[in-house]
């Protein structure tokens, strides 16, 4: 964008990797909780179809009429949101996506396009951490593409949280389906997936994460089980909290103790962000209630990538 200069200090991104169903919401809103940190949400969505569809934010209100993210969109964009958001989409299907690992692990050039692409991704954050006077974001996309693409760029500062669950609770949770209902969250009609498509994306996908781990160094990323997390929140947030050098003993004892949080300015992810009381809650009613068949029928493609993250 003519005029835009990159910023004289990095941009702190915590981002949120791997795939969907294992909490990654309910983890971006307690980081959110810190005061110098804002909750974000799945930010790849905001231009994909947020916008677009007037999608609700966690605040409650429609994207258009949240005062957060309409101010950053319209100095985003510079009031051109149509145009500039269809181009930026463009880019989006180019850098976001799986194929990004392809070009990363040949060494395939990004071309100019790449250029831009950063430049305007780098404006958006800078532009949400001056409407928020925050000092990091939480992304939590999920994309592994996309976080190969950040890692790309000048002037981020980002570290990776590599979420995973237990990827028949995964399944379990994906076989069941949900009509749409905007204004509680559900941006359009969710149908049920089978178990083998999950298993198998569920493998690709957390994979790919690992790559970003051996590409990246371990001092870039971190791994986090999703039943670690909501059985003992404050240890595990005591982990992150180091990781990304927060303090976030607080926020892990007030959840540690079932203390309910609130949300911030999340957008897509899961339908609890339009909860105003969150408590955290493990759920492992697959244990139970998934029929062993079905578990077997996971285990027997994702069965290695299980026993690989200590669920078998």
């Amino acid at each position: 964008m003519e005029g835009f200069q990159m910023p004289s200090q990095s941009v702190r991104i915590a981002y949120i990797a791997g795939y969907g169903r294992s909490g990654s919401t309910i983890l971006d809103i307690a980081l959110g909780q810190h005061a110098a940190v804002v909750g974000a949400g799945e930010i790849a969505a905001l231009t994909r179809h947020v916008l677009a569809q007037n999608e609700y934010c966690a605040c409650g209100s429609a994207i258009t009429d949240c005062g957060f993210w309409s101010t950053v969109s319209r100095h985003w964009s510079n009031g051109r949101e149509a145009e500039f958001i269809r181009d930026y989409c463009v880019l989006q299907k180019k850098f976001e996506g799986l194929s990004m690992l392809l070009k990363s692990i040949s060494g395939i050039g990004l071309g100019p396009q790449f250029e831009e692409y950063s430049l305007h991704t780098t404006r958006l954050f800078t532009t949400m951490l001056s409407y928020s006077n925050k000092e990091m974001i939480v992304d939590s996309s999920k994309l592994p593409g996309r976080a190969i693409a950040l890692s790309r760029m000048p002037g981020i500062d980002m570290r990776i949280i590599h979420l995973v669950r237990d990827g028949r609770g995964v399944a379990w949770s994906l076989l069941k389906g949900y009509e749409r209902d905007a204004k509680s969250g559900l941006q359009k009609e969710i149908k049920p997936k089978s178990v083998f498509r999950t298993a198998l994306r569920w493998s690709i996908v957390n994979l790919a994460v690992e790559y970003l781990s051996r590409t990246l160094g371990p001092e870039r990323i971190i791994r986090v089980r999703y039943e670690d997390f909501t059985s003992n929140p404050a240890a595990t947030l005591q982990q992150i909290g180091s990781f990304l050098k927060l303090d976030l003993s607080q926020i892990g004892s007030s959840l540690q103790r079932g203390e309910p949080m609130g949300p911030g300015h999340q957008v897509a992810g899961n339908r609890l962000r339009m909860t105003s009381s969150i408590e955290l809650k493990k759920d492992e009613s697959w244990q139970t209630r998934m029929p062993v068949s079905q578990q077997l029928s996971f285990q027997r493609l994702g069965g290695w990538m299980l026993r690989r993250y200590g669920y078998l």
